[in-house]
């Protein structure tokens, strides 16, 4: 069958176009988006029907609206030249035929084409790059099996087919499988049948299984609960992990010491900047007027303690208006570190009693209830440890004593439990037996012959000896061994009673000593977690845990009073600092604050001394100049001076430093605050990122145990479950015997149809066999001629070698498909499927469609196919769809028709 012409009204990008075929070998030839793969999926569409739609496919609608459809002609063997017409608003897409005068629909195409199918049409005689691509990335062996399929069949279906048998019967029933339903039913029929053959054997009590349901149940709960809690603490540890950046800031904030933590308000500080602005253009003011001084007294010099005492007076006024200030704070810290002396002291007596630290101190972990309820438990367990042990001292005596009247009755009896003896003491009873019988006879004997009243002496004489015979007879048989064994067994069970009490006693006092030393282990537990060192008993915690809360606060209260003489320290040492200035002036070297305070009130009230000596030698206008400029600073000093008090600066000149630093303390505290906020009840107190990572680990292996041990109970709860129903819905006998042909129906209906698919695929398998063995040689004979064509002679062989796939090159050399390059293996794909192809000869019922098959082809390569295609194309219709101008170059050497298409 061979494709004439088509005519295509309105097709993707093609409206009213027609183009011709030549009956051989042709080349379609255009540019990238000129509608090559359009032509071809007309072509399928004509043949085979509309592509359907859908979201991930192309879609071929006219893009100027018209009619979708066109025409094709084809020449058959057997019915002549065809039309085809196909529309898709006509006939619903149906297609009409048209042969000579008859016109025919679907069906008769399907007539024409047979056999040849869609299928068909895209595996056996479409050849396309992507075909050459997937073989490509085949293993060896997959790659040779299908390179054989191509040969045998045309394509690969009849694998794919055989494997999709195989498939399907491996889905029904693998051989070691457990999900195919065949395995399952098996596996149920089984159990069935051993159910039935033991029901009986294996049959549970319902409420056993009932209360092993509820254990699982509340054992599953239980562990929900756990694994609730554990994701909840994981949450929580994740959040810390993630905000500990945050908290590391928190701890570098909370270490800075800011002892003055003072907020300056916005009003308060620019009148303090104001004060210190006019205190320093006083200050130079003053400054002028003493150099104007100097200058005044015609070059007299002033005394330089004296020019001294001029520059810094503010100063040094300033300082001495904080002596009461500098003195109460000396006073403060000498009593903070005789306290924190005294507190030392106790604390080493303390350390040298319980073995504490600082380092390590000890931890008042538990309450008062904590504690109460401890005791009692301690107190109730040796309660009941005394009561076992007067009931074991109780028991002992009364098993050595039941003991000893066992002996003892064992003894007075012994002949009972002696089987010789018994036997004598039975004759002798015997004897004494006959001689009360015969005194009896003869008191009888005298009663009758003896005249009253001493006949009735012999009568009561016969009468005594007749009972004493009928005591002598009765009674040892019942009284003496019966009563006796009777007494032996009820000791015996007394004594199994005391020794069974005695060993319930013993391990109940075993149980309280195991609590005893489980609590006491507890104790030492806590005592050594929490640093209580030699405080490591019961007793030692009720009466002296006052100890620790004493430890706890003298350590806390030095804390806090090494802090505050820290912080009072560095403000008398900023005071101490701030009369460095004058010891060049002043003899204050050496000296601590309290000396130098003195020393320089001294030397004021000298220099004061001599400034009246110096004032009333000035002329009036300076002197008065003077007098109020010093007003002003004393105005400026007195309006500053609350201020300065208020937020602890020491001199006026000390403002903007002080400001700087109380409002970056400010900012701090702000920052702190946020910080504090932010993670508030987050973290412990010294918690480490180690330690949280490994608490994250140890969670996620508690949950992940939590987990595994609810899907394990799960499992133990659906098999108990499943019992249980079964329990309640197990018929009879009989019922199961029709539940068992019920399953053994669906077993052979099962087995039928995986018989039917491994029968199917075997016999594709001998099929395959059976072409390989018929059509091989021919197949390998022809591949080789193609084969020496497209590689131009390079390889000479195409041939099987235990079941292998070989070639041989010029040289004799063998090369294995795997040893081949990618394009001599697309050469060889080719030539096998080509070869296939013109195995059929005559009876090739499509042409063959390749669309840009030669990838991996360089010129050289390229030409040889021309050359392939052109041999082929003697006997057979080819279309070849490409985009390489090169190749046209080579069809043009070969004298083969090119269609040229040109874009709409």
């Amino acid at each position: 069958m061979k494709i004439l012409s088509i005519e295509i009204v309105g097709f993707g990008k093609w409206n009213q176009k027609t183009i011709d075929f030549s009956g051989s070998n042709q080349l379609v030839y255009g540019s990238n988006e000129a509608g090559k793969s359009t032509i071809y999926q007309f072509i399928q569409a004509l043949l085979f029907g509309f592509p359907a739609k859908g979201k991930k496919r192309k879609s071929y609608l006219p893009k100027n609206g018209g009619s979708y459809g066109g025409r094709l002609w084809l020449k058959h063997p057997v019915y002549g030249k065809v039309q085809i017409e196909r529309f898709k608003e006509m006939n619903k897409g149906q297609a009409k035929v048209y042969i000579g005068e008859q016109v025919g629909d679907e069906e008769l195409l399907k007539k024409v084409l047979h056999p040849l199918t869609k299928e068909l049409f895209q595996s056996v005689f479409t050849f396309q790059q992507e075909q050459l691509s997937q073989l490509g990335n085949l293993e060896e062996e997959e790659l040779q099996t299908a390179l054989l399929a191509l040969g045998i069949s045309g394509s690969d279906q009849l694998l794919k087919t055989r494997e999709a048998y195989f498939k399907q019967a491996q889905e029904i029933y693998k051989s070691k499988g457990a999900r195919p339903p065949l395995n399952s039913l098996l596996t149920a029929y089984q159990k069935l049948s051993e159910k039935i053959r033991n029901k009986e054997q294996e049959e549970q009590t319902f409420g056993s299984v009932v209360a092993q349901l509820k254990q699982t149940s509340e054992a599953i709960a239980e562990q929900r609960l756990r694994v609730s809690e554990r994701k909840e603490q994981l949450s929580l540890v994740e959040k810390q992990l993630i905000n500990y950046p945050l908290f590391e800031e928190l701890q570098k904030l909370q270490k800075q010491i800011h002892p003055n933590k003072i907020t300056v308000e916005p009003q308060e500080s620019e009148h303090l900047l104001a004060l210190y602005q006019e205190h320093k253009f006083l200050k130079q003011e003053t400054e002028r007027l003493n150099r104007t001084l100097q200058e005044s007294f015609d070059g007299e010099e002033l005394l330089p303690e004296y020019l001294f005492y001029l520059r810094e007076e503010e100063n040094l006024k300033s300082f001495l208006a904080q002596r009461y200030t500098i003195s109460k704070l000396l006073s403060e810290i000498g009593w903070m570190r005789e306290s924190a002396t005294q507190n030392k002291q106790e604390l080493f007596a303390l350390e040298q009693k319980w073995d504490w630290t600082e380092e390590q101190p000890p931890h008042l972990f538990f309450e008062d209830q904590q504690l109460k309820e401890l005791r009692e438990k301690f107190i109730t367990q040796r309660v009941q440890m005394q009561t076992e042990e007067e009931n074991q001292r109780s028991l002992i005596e009364s098993l050595d004593s039941q003991e000893k009247n066992l002996e003892a009755f064992e003894s007075a009896n012994q002949k009972i439990f002696q089987r010789n003896q018994r036997k004598r003491k039975h004759q002798t009873n015997t004897a004494l037996l006959l001689g009360l019988l015969l005194a009896a006879l003869m008191g009888v004997v005298g009663g009758l012959l003896l005249s009253s009243p001493v006949c009735w002496l012999s009568w009561i004489f016969a009468l005594i000896c007749g009972g004493t015979a009928g005591a002598v007879f009765f009674l040892p048989q019942r009284s003496t061994e019966d009563e006796v064994k009777q007494q032996w067994q009820q000791k015996l069970s007394n004594l199994d009673y005391l020794s069974a009490q005695l060993n319930q006693t013993e391990e109940r006092m075993a149980r309280i000593e195991k609590e005893e030393a489980q609590l006491n282990k507890y104790i030492f537990e806590q005592a050594r977690a929490n640093h209580l060192g030699k405080m490591n008993r019961l007793e030692l915690w009720m009466n002296h845990k006052e100890d620790i809360k004493r430890y706890l606060l003298l350590m806390n209260t030095n804390k806090e009073l090494f802090r505050q003489i820290e912080t009072e320290s560095k403000t008398a040492g900023d005071w101490l600092k701030q009369t460095e200035r004058y010891v060049n002036w002043l003899p204050i070297v050496g000296k601590n604050l309290e000396e130098r305070v003195k020393i320089i009130s001294n030397f004021t009230d000298q220099m004061e001394q001599h400034r009246l000596l110096q004032e009333s030698r000035t002329d009036s206008y300076t002197k008065q100049s003077i007098k109020e400029v010093k007003e002003k600073q004393h105005r400026v000093f007195e309006e500053a001076q609350p201020l300065l008090y208020k937020y602890q600066i020491l001199a006026i000149d000390d403002v903007p430093e002080k400001l700087q630093d109380y409002q970056q303390t400010q900012t701090t505290d702000s920052r702190k605050k946020e910080l504090e906020r932010l993670l508030m009840n987050l973290y412990e107190e010294n918690t480490t990122l180690s330690q949280l990572n490994d608490r994250k680990y140890q969670l996620n292996a508690e949950l992940k145990g939590a987990e595994d041990e609810i899907f394990h109970l799960q499992k133990e709860e659906q098999r108990l479950d499943y019992q249980r129903k079964l329990m309640i819905e197990d018929g009879t006998l009989d019922q199961l015997y029709q539940k068992r042909e019920g399953m053994r129906a669906e077993i052979e209906a099962l087995a039928s149809d995986w018989t039917g698919y491994k029968l199917a695929g075997q016999l594709l398998m001998d099929l395959l066999t059976e072409l390989s063995d018929q059509q091989l040689p021919s197949l390998l004979k022809k591949a080789t001629y193609y084969f020496s064509v497209v590689t131009a002679d390079a390889y000479l062989k195409v041939q099987l070698e235990n079941e292998q796939l070989i070639v041989k090159d010029a040289a004799g050399r063998d090369f294995a498909i795997y040893d081949l390059s990618t394009g001599t293996k697309d050469q060889l794909v080719m030539a096998v499927r080509l070869a296939f192809l013109a195995l059929m000869g005559e009876k090739s019922i499509c042409p063959v469609m390749i669309d840009d098959g030669w990838l991996h082809y360089d010129s050289q390569r390229k030409r040889h196919l021309a050359k392939l295609f052109r041999l082929f194309g003697e006997n057979h219709q080819i279309i070849c769809f490409s985009s390489d101008q090169e190749m046209v170059s080579y069809y043009q050497e070969e004298k083969q028709p090119v269609v040229q298409l040109e874009g709409e």
